[in-house]
This record gives structure tokens, C-alpha cells and sequence, in this order.
């Protein structure tokens, strides 16, 4: 994003007048791009404290304005020794093959293949057993994957071996979690995360416990809200450098509006960001697009068709973005418009590529699969604690759509492994 330098003093300091209010200050950073330090948008993972009674905190009453508490972000990890101590680092090689197995939420889902090649690589690369299951969607599939979670706790070996999961709310998936920690079971925290106020460090700390002392799973995978930001950014750069438009009036849609994780990318995410630009209308809904590719064109093309302001369509997955760009491809939309979403399914690459999308963010599937193994084997073989790996988003325009459809080949990289793993 570029710069207004006559904001910045010559050694590229920021100066902000004493005394403006808060909205005006929130402008000011948003122009820039800093705005969601200031809107607190830390990791999902971090402890927060906004008072002395946590670690951390201290009483503020914030420039001496409103008596709020000032809010400290940090985080720490806890170090309790692995089933597998005491480490002998003069005998390091254990001889032990582990099992390590993945348990998603929906395996029928096409976003998570590079995450199932990348798991199933890092496995073969440090010579582990297991694989990665879960339900096919659904209704029950949340209740469907803690089914196979539990089963999974019973087959993996105690103090041996690994669960990896994706954690879709704060309360459901405790009791199977420490029951995986009682077996003396390293547990990740893959991909997907709950809602912050649910599951945070210390609401962590609070629920589950492993040798009598407080536990914190690790979360492997991107900051949502953080990701939600990145994407509006962009968003906005490409309104002011491709709109003929002086107003820029956002649709927000969610295919899962049900999914923490998903709906932080939009809420608070790009929604706290474009709140702080002063020619920006959001629309208030979210539009609930589903995961059917027809109802998210449908419904898209009825918003389009209801309100002419609206000028950019953002989703949160890729099921928007999608639906968005058959409208355009439809004819049934003539005017400009900004699209972008979530995700480098080949849909909406292919859409980039014929233009109907303008970009979309990438979150690295194959990374939240495959960084699992070498964190738990730092974990059992070398006594490291696990530690959250959080990473940003990465985005797919007209630049580089061919390097990432060139790269999209996930499922021959899937059939290669079943062959030859």
C-alpha cells in the first residue's frame, strides 16, 4: 500500500497530534496501514489482559480518556517435559516410529488436499506412521469428527504418539483433548481455531491440564482476523487505482458463517480495517453465500441487482468470490467491480485468470498439514515445547495466477503418495 509521506516526518515516524479523538486517530493509522494494532487485533492465540490480575496487565486509564483499562498483548507458552523425557541428547536416535494422525473436519472439501499432501509428506520425510480423517461434511460432522477423535485416542500409543485436530469451538473439543493429554498424548491444534473470546492461552490454561500443570495446544496455521485484514488492504488499494469511483460501497459475503475461523477473515477482519477509511459504505449484513457455487451466484447477483452502489464483493472463503465472478461471466452485471475472496481453489484461480476476479488470498494448506510433524518431533525427541506457529497470507492476482495454477496440482500429488508411501 502506498504511503502519503506528507504524513510522515523525514525518519518515516508517524506523528500523531495529541488530543484527536479516537475515530480520527483510527483514520489517520488506516491510511497507512496500522490501524489494526491500534483496534487490537493480535494473535488468536495471545494472552490478553487489560488489568492487573493477569500477568502482564497494568490499570490505564488510556491518555486519561473514558477510564479504560490499557490492553497488553504477550503470550506464553508453558515448557512441561514430553512423555518422553528425560531427553538423552548423547543418545539421541529413540529408534521409536511414531504415529501421527490428522483429524479435519471435512475431508470432502477440496481446500484441505494440499493440507492432507503436506501432512502426508512430513510423515514420510520423518519416517512416522498415520494419516489424515474426518467426516464429509454435513450437519453432524462436528459431532462426527470428536466421534473419530475419541477413536483416534483409543488407537494411538501412549506417550508415543501424536493427535492433530482442527478445533472448531471452545467448549465441545475439551473433554477429548484432555483425555488425549491423560493418555500422555501430544495434541496440535491444525489449521482451524475457535473464536478468540473461547479459546485463547489462557482460556486454555483455565479447561485443560497435562502432568498437573496447566496446558496450552499449539495452533498451526494463519491469523484469521490478521488474514481479513490483508485482504481489504489490497482491496482498497485496487478501489482507489481501478475504481472510477470517488464512494466505495462493500458486500461482505460467508460461506461458513458458522466457522469461527472463516467468519474472523471478515469479522472483525477486513470489516475493522475498511471501518477506519471515510469513503467506504459497508453493508451491514454478511451475506450468508453457503458452499453451493449456483446459490452464492444467485444470491450475489441479487444484492448487485437490489443496491447499484455496490461496487466490491469480498468473501470470506472462495464460495463469494466464485459466485461473484459468474455473475460477471453471466452478463447479468455490466458495471466495474472489485472481487476478491479467500483460498487458491482452481475455481477461483481459473476466475482470476480469465479475469472476473481480481485476487484472492492464500493460506497455505500444505503448511498448516506438514509443519505438524517437525513441531511434535522437536517436542518428543528433543524436549522443545511446542509453540504456536502463526503465519501471514500470501495473495494470487493476474501476476502470478499461472506459477499457482501450475502449482495446484494437489491431487496428483495425493495419488503419487498413496502409490508410493
Amino acid at each position: 500500500m502506498a504511503i502519503d509521506r506528507q504524513k510522515l516526518r523525514s525518519d518515516d515516524t508517524f506523528s500523531i497530534e495529541l488530543g484527536v479523538s479516537r475515530r480520527r486517530l483510527m483514520k489517520q493509522l488506516g491510511a497507512i496501514g496500522l490501524a489494526s494494532s491500534l483496534a487490537g487485533c493480535g494473535s488468536l492465540l495471545e494472552d490478553r489482559s487489560g488489568s492487573s490480575t493477569d500477568d502482564g496487565g497494568a490499570d490505564s486509564d488510556s491518555n486519561g480518556e473514558d477510564n479504560q483499562p490499557q490492553e497488553f498483548n504477550y503470550s506464553r507458552i508453558p515448557m512441561i517435559e514430553p512423555p518422553s523425557a528425560p531427553i538423552d541428547n548423547q543418545n539421541p536416535e529413540t529408534g521409536i516410529t511414531r504415529r501421527a494422525e490428522f483429524v479435519i473436519q471435512n475431508v470432502a472439501n477440496p481446500f484441505f488436499t494440499p493440507l492432507i499432501a503436506g501432512f502426508n509428506d512430513a510423515l514420510n520425510q520423518f519416517g512416522w506412521d498415520g494419516g489424515v480423517t474426518g467426516p464429509s461434511g454435513g450437519s453432524q460432522s462436528q459431532s462426527e469428527q470428536i466421534e473419530i477423535i475419541n477413536t483416534m485416542i483409543d488407537e494411538l500409543q501412549n506417550g508415543q504418539d501424536v493427535l492433530v485436530t482442527t478445533i472448531l469451538d471452545g467448549q465441545a473439543y475439551i473433554a477429548p483433548i484432555q483425555r488425549a493429554l491423560d493418555n500422555d498424548i501430544a495434541v496440535i491444534n491444525g489449521h482451524s481455531s475457535p473464536a478468540q473470546g473461547e479459546w485463547n492461552n489462557e482460556k486454555m490454561r483455565e479447561n485443560l491440564t497435562y502432568r498437573d500443570r496447566s496446558a496450552v495446544i499449539p495452533h498451526v496455521g494463519i491469523r484469521d482476523t490478521e488474514g481479513g485484514i490483508a485482504m481489504a488492504a489490497e482491496a482498497y488499494d485496487r478501489m482507489q487505482s481501478e475504481l472510477d469511483a470517488q464512494e466505495y460501497t462493500v458486500l461482505i459475503g460467508n460461506g461458513l458463517p458458522g466457522n469461527p475461523a472463516v467468519t474472523r477473515r471478515v469479522d472483525p477482519g477486513a470489516r475493522s480495517f475498511l471501518e477506519t477509511k471515510e469513503d467506504v459504505t459497508l453493508i451491514d449484513e454478511t451475506l450468508d453465500v453457503t458452499t453451493d457455487f449456483a446459490q452464492a451466484q444467485s444470491r450475489v447477483e441479487s444484492r448487485l441487482a437490489t443496491n447499484q452502489d455496490i461496487n466490491v464483493v469480498m468473501g470470506a472463503g472462495f464460495w463469494t468470490a466464485v459466485g461473484a465472478s459468474r455473475a460477471v461471466e453471466g452478463g447479468n452485471i455490466d458495471r466495474e467491480l472489485i472481487i476478491c475472496g479467500f483460498d487458491l481453489v482452481e475455481a477461483v484461480l481459473e476466475a482470476i485468470k480469465n479475469g472476473s476476479v481480481d485476487f484472492t488470498m492464500g493460506q497455505d494448506p500444505y503448511g498448516q498439514g506438514f509443519l505438524n510433524v517437525p513441531l511434535a518431533w522437536m517436542y518428543l525427541e528433543r524436549g522443545v515445547e511446542m509453540k504456536h506457529l502463526e503465519f501471514g497470507v500470501t495473495f494470487v492476482d493476474k501476476q502470478n495466477v499461472d506459477y499457482a495454477i501450475e502449482r495446484n496440482t494437489w491431487s496428483e500429488l495425493r495419488n503419487w503418495q498413496q502409490n508410493n508411501f
